[in-house]
Protein backbone atom coordinates (compact mmCIF):
# COMPACT_ATOMS: atom_id res chain seq x y z
CA UNK A 1 0.00 0.00 0.00
CA UNK A 2 3.09 1.91 0.33
CA UNK A 3 3.73 1.74 -2.80
CA UNK A 4 0.99 3.04 -4.09
CA UNK A 5 0.37 5.92 -1.81
CA UNK A 6 3.52 7.10 -2.92
CA UNK A 7 3.31 6.50 -7.08
CA UNK A 8 -0.31 8.51 -6.47
CA UNK A 9 1.31 11.60 -4.94
CA UNK A 10 3.69 11.95 -7.61
CA UNK A 11 0.87 11.67 -9.60
CA UNK A 12 -0.48 14.36 -8.20
CA UNK A 13 2.94 16.78 -7.91
CA UNK A 14 2.76 16.14 -11.68
CA UNK A 15 -1.09 17.29 -12.12
CA UNK A 16 -0.12 20.27 -9.73
CA UNK A 17 2.63 21.31 -12.08
CA UNK A 18 0.46 21.14 -14.88
CA UNK A 19 -2.66 23.34 -13.29
CA UNK A 20 0.46 25.84 -12.07
CA UNK A 21 1.53 26.25 -15.68
CA UNK A 22 -1.80 26.27 -17.33
CA UNK A 23 -2.98 29.41 -14.97
CA UNK A 24 0.26 30.83 -15.43
CA UNK A 25 -0.31 30.54 -19.37
CA UNK A 26 -4.24 31.61 -18.98
CA UNK A 27 -3.05 34.76 -17.40
CA UNK A 28 -0.18 35.31 -19.83
CA UNK A 29 -2.67 35.12 -22.65
CA UNK A 30 -5.25 37.14 -21.11
CA UNK A 31 -3.32 39.94 -21.27
CA UNK A 32 -2.97 39.54 -25.05
CA UNK A 33 -6.54 39.31 -25.05
CA UNK A 34 -6.48 35.57 -25.24
CA UNK A 35 -7.82 33.27 -22.62
CA UNK A 36 -7.69 29.65 -22.82
CA UNK A 37 -11.43 28.63 -22.98
CA UNK A 38 -12.46 26.48 -20.27
CA UNK A 39 -9.89 27.10 -18.49
CA UNK A 40 -11.91 27.25 -15.10
CA UNK A 41 -13.63 24.00 -15.97
CA UNK A 42 -10.10 22.38 -16.87
CA UNK A 43 -8.31 24.06 -13.42
CA UNK A 44 -11.29 22.90 -10.86
CA UNK A 45 -11.39 19.05 -12.48
CA UNK A 46 -7.16 18.99 -11.94
CA UNK A 47 -7.62 20.37 -8.50
CA UNK A 48 -9.67 17.62 -7.16
CA UNK A 49 -8.00 15.13 -9.63
CA UNK A 50 -4.53 16.38 -7.72
CA UNK A 51 -5.90 16.45 -4.26
CA UNK A 52 -7.51 13.05 -4.54
CA UNK A 53 -4.15 11.72 -5.67
CA UNK A 54 -2.54 13.23 -2.12
CA UNK A 55 -5.01 11.65 0.21
CA UNK A 56 -3.08 8.49 0.41
CA UNK A 57 0.15 9.48 1.12
CA UNK A 58 -1.27 11.88 3.14
CA UNK A 59 -2.70 9.34 5.46
CA UNK A 60 0.47 7.05 5.20
CA UNK A 61 2.34 9.41 6.33
CA UNK A 62 0.02 11.22 8.95
CA UNK A 63 0.56 14.85 7.58
CA UNK A 64 -2.69 15.15 8.33
CA UNK A 65 -3.49 18.77 10.78
CA UNK A 66 -2.80 17.61 14.28
CA UNK A 67 -3.27 19.96 17.78
CA UNK A 68 -0.09 20.35 19.42
CA UNK A 69 -1.48 21.79 22.07
CA UNK A 70 -3.49 18.22 23.26
CA UNK A 71 -0.15 16.53 22.91
CA UNK A 72 1.39 18.41 25.94
CA UNK A 73 -1.97 18.69 28.04
CA UNK A 74 -2.53 15.20 28.45
CA UNK A 75 -1.22 11.96 29.69
CA UNK A 76 0.61 9.32 27.36
CA UNK A 77 -2.59 7.28 28.08
CA UNK A 78 -5.24 9.75 27.23
CA UNK A 79 -3.73 10.91 24.20
CA UNK A 80 -3.44 7.25 22.82
CA UNK A 81 -7.01 6.90 23.37
CA UNK A 82 -7.90 10.30 21.70
CA UNK A 83 -5.78 9.15 19.14
CA UNK A 84 -7.75 5.92 18.73
CA UNK A 85 -10.94 7.85 18.71
CA UNK A 86 -10.02 10.70 16.23
CA UNK A 87 -8.65 7.44 13.93
CA UNK A 88 -12.16 5.83 14.44
CA UNK A 89 -14.13 8.97 13.11
CA UNK A 90 -11.74 9.12 10.53
CA UNK A 91 -12.13 5.71 9.25
CA UNK A 92 -16.17 6.52 10.02
CA UNK A 93 -15.36 9.58 7.61
CA UNK A 94 -13.91 8.33 5.23
CA UNK A 95 -15.67 5.40 4.74
CA UNK A 96 -18.95 7.57 4.05
CA UNK A 97 -16.86 10.20 2.12
CA UNK A 98 -16.01 7.32 -0.36
CA UNK A 99 -19.31 5.79 -0.52
CA UNK A 100 -20.71 9.01 -1.61
CA UNK A 101 -18.74 9.76 -4.09
CA UNK A 102 -18.93 6.72 -5.77
CA UNK A 103 -23.24 6.77 -5.57
CA UNK A 104 -22.85 10.70 -6.47
CA UNK A 105 -20.74 9.55 -9.49
CA UNK A 106 -23.55 6.90 -10.66
CA UNK A 107 -26.07 9.65 -9.79
CA UNK A 108 -23.87 11.98 -12.41
CA UNK A 109 -23.53 9.75 -14.89
CA UNK A 110 -27.51 8.53 -15.18
CA UNK A 111 -28.42 12.60 -15.09
CA UNK A 112 -25.16 13.41 -17.61
CA UNK A 113 -24.00 16.44 -15.86
CA UNK A 114 -21.32 17.99 -17.12
CA UNK A 115 -18.59 20.88 -16.64
CA UNK A 116 -20.34 24.33 -18.31
CA UNK A 117 -18.05 25.24 -20.54
CA UNK A 118 -16.09 21.90 -22.00
CA UNK A 119 -18.33 19.53 -21.41
CA UNK A 120 -16.59 17.50 -19.18
CA UNK A 121 -18.59 15.00 -17.29
CA UNK A 122 -18.51 15.35 -13.73
CA UNK A 123 -18.97 11.84 -12.51
CA UNK A 124 -15.49 11.14 -13.34
CA UNK A 125 -14.69 13.93 -10.46
CA UNK A 126 -16.88 11.90 -7.98
CA UNK A 127 -15.35 8.56 -9.32
CA UNK A 128 -11.32 9.76 -8.68
CA UNK A 129 -12.44 11.38 -5.31
CA UNK A 130 -14.05 8.15 -4.03
CA UNK A 131 -11.84 5.87 -5.15
CA UNK A 132 -9.08 7.62 -4.23
CA UNK A 133 -10.24 8.19 -0.32
CA UNK A 134 -11.00 4.36 -0.80
CA UNK A 135 -7.49 3.87 -1.02
CA UNK A 136 -7.08 5.87 2.28
CA UNK A 137 -10.16 3.74 3.72
CA UNK A 138 -8.47 0.40 3.04
CA UNK A 139 -4.81 1.71 4.60
CA UNK A 140 -6.36 2.88 7.64
CA UNK A 141 -8.44 -0.46 8.34
CA UNK A 142 -5.76 -2.54 7.23
CA UNK A 143 -3.36 -2.55 10.55
CA UNK A 144 -6.91 -3.39 12.62
CA UNK A 145 -7.53 -6.18 10.21
CA UNK A 146 -4.07 -7.40 10.86
CA UNK A 147 -4.25 -7.61 14.50
CA UNK A 148 -7.68 -9.33 14.07
CA UNK A 149 -5.57 -12.25 11.93
CA UNK A 150 -3.23 -12.07 14.36
CA UNK A 151 -5.69 -11.97 17.43
CA UNK A 152 -6.81 -15.50 15.60
CA UNK A 153 -3.60 -17.15 14.69
CA UNK A 154 -2.54 -16.50 18.52
CA UNK A 155 -5.94 -18.35 19.42
CA UNK A 156 -5.41 -21.24 16.99
CA UNK A 157 -1.78 -21.78 18.29
CA UNK A 158 -2.75 -21.85 22.13
CA UNK A 159 -5.60 -24.25 21.04
CA UNK A 160 -2.64 -26.36 19.90
CA UNK A 161 -0.57 -25.93 22.69
CA UNK A 162 -3.74 -27.19 25.13
CA UNK A 163 -4.13 -30.18 23.22
CA UNK A 164 -0.50 -31.38 23.08
CA UNK A 165 -0.21 -31.14 26.89
CA UNK A 166 -3.59 -33.12 27.29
Amino acid sequence: MKWLGSKLNLLSALVLGFLTALICIDVILRLFRYPIPGSYDIAEFLTSLMLSLAILKSFQSETQIKIDLIDKILSKHKLKLVERLSHTITTLFLAVLSISMVFSSLNSKASGEVSMTLGIPLYLSYAIIGICVGFALINGVSPLLEKIKLTEKIQIEMRKLGREKA
